[in-house]
């Protein structure tokens, strides 16, 4: 069974999009993803994402998401693969300097920072965004 994930698109008054910059604990590769993460049992999307937000950025108080995409996707970390279900939600947040408030050891150990992103950076850049497709879900949403 897939695991239910929320991610989230924080979108600040200029279309930027932040994005957590990290490694990989054994590879050591670096990328960039969206915030976000799992659903807990009981746990409404939006929920989740006021969760997700505070624990990763130190943002309070998440404005009501909109939801913009789904996606079903299948990685492999740390040597097991994982199923997860994805809901994006579309957030409009002033922007803002992300400051973790309570990240897992896991994170602690592999988030390097942080960054606002346009779509066209995302598109120019030579740096791993997951997932590939973002910048051209960022410039649909920012056409709206």
């Amino acid at each position: 069974m897939a695991r239910l994930v929320v991610k989230l698109l924080l979108l600040d008054e200029d279309d930027r999009v932040l994005l957590i910059h990290a490694k990989g604990p054994k590879n050591h590769a670096e990328c960039w993803y969206p915030v976000g993460g799992g659903v807990e049992p009981n746990e409404s999307l939006q929920a989740a994402a006021e969760r997700e937000t505070y624990e990763e950025t130190g943002l309070r108080d998440l404005p009501t998401g909109i939801h913009v995409w789904t996606r079903d996707h299948t990685y492999e970390f740390n040597g097991q693969t994982i199923d997860v279900h994805e809901e994006w939600l579309l957030h409009r947040v002033e922007h803002f300097t992300p400051i973790p408030a309570q990240l897992t050891e896991y994170e602690t150990t592999t988030i390097l920072g942080f960054r606002w992103w346009t779509a066209p950076e995302l598109t120019a850049t030579t740096e791993t965004v997951f997932p590939p497709q973002l910048p051209d879900l960022i410039t649909a949403i920012s056409v709206r």
